[in-house]
């Protein structure tokens, strides 16, 4: 599990913000966020921010997830981005 102090750190090389959607480019891999995961890449440029005060932010734009969980909401998200390397979690 990814502890609620670990830092979130944009990874992608290039980012594209075109009518609402936005397209991460990580090495040569081009990805397509949801609004969500927009937000998440979007929010973590710079030094980068806890995933507490992600999982803060994200459930003030959205509202609470339907499971009623942000942080486990949120974790999903990170899992994903991670994965595509879209953004670094360093603990």
């Amino acid at each position: 599990m990814i502890p609620d102090d670990a830092v979130v750190s944009a990874a992608w090389d290039d980012l594209l913000e075109r009518d609402g959607q936005v397209l991460v480019l990580v090495g040569n891999d081009v990805t397509l966020l949801s609004p969500l995961a927009s937000e998440a890449a979007l929010y973590c440029t710079g030094d980068g921010v806890t995933v507490a005060a992600l999982t803060s932010y994200l459930e003030g734009v959205f509202g609470a997830p339907p499971s009623g969980d942000p942080g486990a909401a949120v974790r999903e998200v990170l899992a994903a981005l991670q994965e595509r390397a879209v953004l670094s979690i360093t603990r």
